[in-house]
């Protein structure tokens, strides 16, 4: 079997939260505690992480209080996987249909390190005909401290090829009015509120003050968030694109799913691998990993260049 891998890293500050609580989890939720008390909760639907708090017990992502917990309903924030389309760039339903699906619980333990561990699975059925191939998909959490890494894997385990795209949706939870993203300037993207078309990013630091929807391409350098609450360093080594993703005003107040005032809360930086797709042919594995580790360095402005 040949495998792929692809990696992405982002290394997030320890943020003295002065964001609204987080949103009560449902029971139903499977929780996993590491031996130093970091936990995550994960839903089966759509193989969910809906939340992750590092040992110091601060939660790193954004839950919406009006997520939908329902069979066939996306679950909003955390992080969904996105397969085997992104978007609706592709004659499938709005990001495909991965996050919508039940998936398997393949594993869940605490190993010889004391992290945690959870191994999720989804393979093809009758719901998945929208992709002409056989899968097995499977994401690996495993966390401990103030690290959580999140791997993806995808093997084509049939006898004819097939293409996707796929993507970590990753919300993070951080005050809007104050931050800021570095490490983009210079880059193409594609903006996806203005017809897709094609653009080069100019402010050395991005500030978000409308909607935002973003595909950045060959991000290779790193990338800062920074507020005033905290600091957050990215870096990536794989999955070759950055999606950043915020609703602002309008948009958050025509999700039904969202309350109108929740998009103050967080932006999307995600792992992504969508401007050039992936095929597999039968047999080959094609892996990709996010990580986020929580630091104690303090808050440093970006400083913004004219270029």
């Amino acid at each position: 079997m040949r495998l792929l891998r692809f990696s992405f890293y982002i290394a997030i500050a320890a943020i003295p939260m002065t964001l609204p609580a987080p949103v009560s989890l449902p029971s139903h939720l499977i929780r996993l505690h590491a031996s130093d008390g970091a936990q995550i909760a994960v839903s089966l639907h759509g193989g969910h992480l809906c939340s992750w708090r590092s040992a110091d017990g601060i939660e790193r992502l954004f839950l919406s209080r009006r997520s939908a917990w329902q069979d066939g309903v996306a679950i909003r924030g955390g992080m969904p996987v996105i397969f085997p389309q992104f978007a609706n760039q592709g004659p499938m339903t709005k990001h495909g249909f991965a996050r919508d699906l039940p998936w398997t619980l393949l594993a869940s333990e605490v190993d010889a390190t004391g992290a945690g561990v959870m191994r999720l699975g989804l393979t093809d059925s009758a719901q998945t005909s929208a992709l002409a191939g056989q899968f097995s998909l499977e994401l690996v959490l495993r966390f401990s401290g103030s690290q959580l890494i999140s791997t993806l894997q995808v093997t084509n385990t049939g006898t004819t090829g097939f293409s996707f795209t796929a993507a970590l949706h990753t919300y993070l939870q951080t005050p809007v009015a104050s931050t800021r993203i570095g490490g983009l300037h210079g880059h193409r993207y594609r903006d996806s509120i203005d017809q897709a078309r094609s653009k080069i990013e100019m402010q050395a630091a991005l500030q978000i003050t409308q909607e935002i929807d973003r595909i950045y391409t060959q991000v290779t350098a790193p990338v800062t968030l920074t507020s005033d609450t905290g600091r957050l360093d990215i870096g990536q080594t794989g999955f070759e694109d950055v999606v950043v993703w915020n609703p602002w005003i309008d948009k958050a107040a025509s999700l039904s799913d969202m309350q109108p005032s929740e998009y103050q809360e967080f932006v999307c930086i995600e792992a992504a691998l969508i401007e050039q797709p992936c095929t597999l042919a039968p047999g080959q594995t094609w892996q990709g990993q996010q990580t986020l580790l929580a630091s104690t360095t303090p808050f440093t402005p970006v400083q913004e260049t004219t270029p």
